[in-house]
This record gives C-alpha cells, sequence and structure tokens, in this order.
C-alpha cells in the first residue's frame, strides 16, 4: 500500500547531520596523518644531511697522513683539533682521537700520550666521530 502524502526527494535533515558528523569524525584523523606525514619527511630530510655532514667530517679525517692524526691525538674522551662547531649546514662534529694498540687474548688498550708506552710496531689510532648529543658514532681503527 502506498501513501500519497509521503514523497521521497532527497535525504532528511537528520540524515545529513549524521554524514556531516561522520565526515568530521573521519577527517580529524585523517588530517592529522597527513600533518605527520608531511612532518616525517621534513625531519628525515634534516637527519640524512646530519649524517651526511658526519660521513664526511670522518673521511675528512681519515684522509689526513697517519702523523698528522698521531700529533692530534689526545684521548678517546678529549674533543681533538679536528671537532667543529655546528655551523648553517651541519651539527657539531666532535672527533676523538686516542693511541691504542690490542694486547694479545685482550680487548683494544688505550695509551696515554707518554713515549714510553706508544709502540710504533703495534700502533692503531681509535678515531671516533660523534654528535653532541650522541645520535650519530662513528668509529674506526687506523693503521700506521
Amino acid at each position: 500500500m502506498r501513501l500519497t502524502g509521503w514523497r521521497r526527494r532527497g535525504f532528511s535533515f537528520v540524515e545529513v547531520l549524521v554524514a556531516v558528523a561522520v565526515l568530521a569524525l573521519c577527517a580529524v584523523p585523517l588530517a592529522e596523518a597527513v600533518r605527520n606525514g608531511i612532518a616525517a619527511s621534513t625531519i628525515g630530510a634534516a637527519k640524512a644531511r646530519e649524517l651526511r655532514c658526519m660521513k664526511s667530517m670522518m673521511e675528512t679525517v681519515l684522509a689526513e697522513p697517519y702523523p698528522n692524526l698521531a700529533n692530534a691525538a689526545l684521548g678517546k674522551d678529549t674533543p681533538s683539533s679536528y671537532s667543529r662547531p655546528a655551523d648553517a649546514a651541519c651539527l657539531a662534529r666532535r672527533v676523538y682521537i686516542a693511541k691504542s694498540e690490542w694486547e694479545y687474548g685482550k680487548s683494544l688498550v688505550f695509551l696515554d700520550n707518554s713515549a714510553a708506552s706508544w709502540r710504533l710496531e703495534s700502533a692503531l689510532l681509535y678515531v671516533n666521530v660523534s654528535s653532541p648529543d650522541g645520535t650519530y658514532s662513528f668509529t674506526t681503527l687506523v693503521s700506521r
């Protein structure tokens, strides 16, 4: 049986309000996800630039002749003259150079700067390039 007084021409006001409310509830998380995605790409680019700066610093130090590095060795906890402050392109880079050697059956031993403990035939230089906050740290051993 068909009611002649009722004609359906579209959505009722209540249906439109419910649809708008559902869209509003979905739009907030969607906008947040888009904002986080844009921020992540910016942060990722900054981290890649910082990593490139740290690697470049390590390559610069390793390109130096061994005697220059040996003369710059101040210890594993004292930054050397190769350290650089932060600038417009890169974060601060601390370079630690220490004299060391391997003891048979043991691990790496750090030596002081006295000539008595420094044997050239087994000498290794411990080179560490790191950021002040410890986010990045590159370490290598350089032999004569």
